[in-house]
């Protein structure tokens, strides 16, 4: 693994100019894909899923037209308690369901800020979060991490970072989404004690917390209880529910109320038949597919290409670090593959992209065929 000796990772504070909406990338890659299908083209993404459907079948009654109590359905939360947060030491916590992590994000930033708070995102990092910080009228700060130090964050760097900026709230993914990182016990009790000291909050997204590789590092991926602390997780990508939009939030019990009117006010609770599905989803244990054998062959190809990388512990990505990524992309795009650069993940990662393996064998085995012609002509 190479080391980066110009690597810099200083805090990016972005500017009023830079808080414009933008679309989704990876819904920006979908839409292209389902373009060039209407015209008789096939276009390859190796840098979103494509993930198998929910494989049940359910019937439908009158409980998926009512509304839910506004927290969610009580077995629903009840059932969460163990299936995503079994981790997490609960008695100070409330779960509390809503209509998807970005939902549940935006109630938690609304419930413990006011505008103009400042925000710290560790990067690399989900594009999303700095389009949420923005609506909550928040400021988005990047703390780029270092891809020679394998991505990990630092406590000194986020105190140094808080004496100067004095941010109300870190957010960050773990694992993490680009990167796969997990992090460990120690880092993150350090983090709950220095929020503790210094005042501000912590969220923890978890949203492929049953997508886990390394079963030690998760398994010790945790911390003691604080009211500094929220965890959201989701049933998305763990069950196979991207289009249903439901998500659980562990909430301190001095937030619980806020955090649920606010969602209240805005959805009044997350769509019943979204809730009826998870629950199922959770009961019948209709968990995502094993992806072990996506992952192997995707770490040989990327090996085998001579680019440097971070092994990754959970998610189905790997952020690998190519000499050129821009003619790496020009290249892909002439075979019909797409690719999302690491520049969207953060300001330091011109070089990388977001490589997903979540898909099926033959699909891998054909985009790693066309970059390989494209890349070396074989």
């Amino acid at each position: 693994m190479n080391t980066e000796h110009n690597e810099r990772n200083e805090p990016n504070e972005k500017r009023e100019s830079d808080m414009k909406l933008r679309r989704s990338p990876t819904l920006e890659i979908g839409e292209r894909i389902k373009a060039a299908k209407n015209q008789n083209k096939i276009l390859w993404s190796l840098s979103t899923p494509n993930l198998p459907s929910y494989d049940d079948v359910l019937q439908t009654d009158p409980s998926w037209g009512r509304l839910t109590p506004p927290a969610g359905m009580p077995e629903l939360i009840e059932i969460t308690k163990t299936a995503l947060f079994n981790n997490w030491d609960q008695s100070k916590h409330e779960v509390i369901i809503a209509a998807g992590a970005k939902a549940a994000l935006f109630a938690i930033l609304k419930t413990i800020t006011i505008p103009g708070d400042k925000v710290v995102l560790p990067s690399p990092t989900w594009p999303s979060y700095f389009d949420i910080c923005s609506i909550a009228d928040c400021k988005p700060i990047e703390m780029p991490t270092l891809f020679s130090n394998k991505f990990e964050m630092e406590l000194d760097i986020i105190q140094q970072l808080y004496q100067q900026n004095q941010f109300k709230v870190i957010i960050f993914s773990n694992p993490n989404n680009p990167s796969g990182v997990i992090y460990d016990s120690l880092f993150l009790t350090g983090l709950i004690e220095l929020a503790e000291k210094s005042g501000f909050y912590i969220i923890v997204d978890q949203s492929f917390s049953r997508i886990i590789f390394d079963e030690d590092k998760w398994s010790a991926s945790h911390c003691r209880n604080s009211e500094k602390l929220f965890v959201v997780d989701s049933f998305s990508k763990n069950f196979l529910l991207q289009g249903a939009r439901v998500s659980a939030t562990l909430v301190p019990e001095a937030y619980a109320q806020n955090f649920t009117n606010i969602h209240q006010t805005l959805l009044s609770s997350a769509p019943a038949p979204a809730q009826i599905m998870a629950l199922n989803a959770v009961q019948n244990n209709l968990v995502i597919p094993s992806l072990s054998k996506q992952k192997d062959v995707t770490r040989k190809f990327i090996t085998a290409q001579k680019w440097s990388f971070v092994e990754q512990s959970g998610s189905f990505y790997y952020f690998p670090k190519t000499d050129n990524f821009s003619v790496l992309e020009e290249k892909a795009e002439l075979r019909d593959v797409l690719l999302l650069g690491g520049r969207i993940f953060g300001s330091n990662y011109k070089e990388h992209f977001r490589l997903c393996f979540a898909r099926p064998l033959s699909e891998l085995e054909i985009i790693f065929n066309k970059l390989d012609e494209a890349l070396n002509g074989k």
